[in-house]
């Protein structure tokens, strides 16, 4: 799976679970506090998307990588 798809992947998750709004959503737009203001309970819902969908456990991983749908991507991309 590449990268690019597994952007795709987390942007529908964001859409279609979190009910994010889609035009309010870009592959940098931040995800937490002044971005789109997902909270502690959407971050367990992603944990728990990533680790079944990818196989990625995010458990424990710094919040920097929660930043937006790149940094990710990109820690998935670089745990699969």
């Amino acid at each position: 799976m590449t990268e690019l798809e597994i952007k795709e992947k987390l942007k529908e998750f964001f859409v279609n679970n979190l009910g994010v709004d889609e035009s309010e959503l870009e592959f940098d737009t931040m995800l937490f506090g002044d971005g789109i203001g997902l909270d502690s309970i959407d971050s367990i819902e992603l944990i728990t998307y990533i680790d079944e969908t990818f196989g990625v456990s995010m458990s424990g991983v710094a919040k920097e990588n929660f930043q937006n749908i790149n940094t990710l991507a990109a820690y998935i991309v670089s745990n699969m």
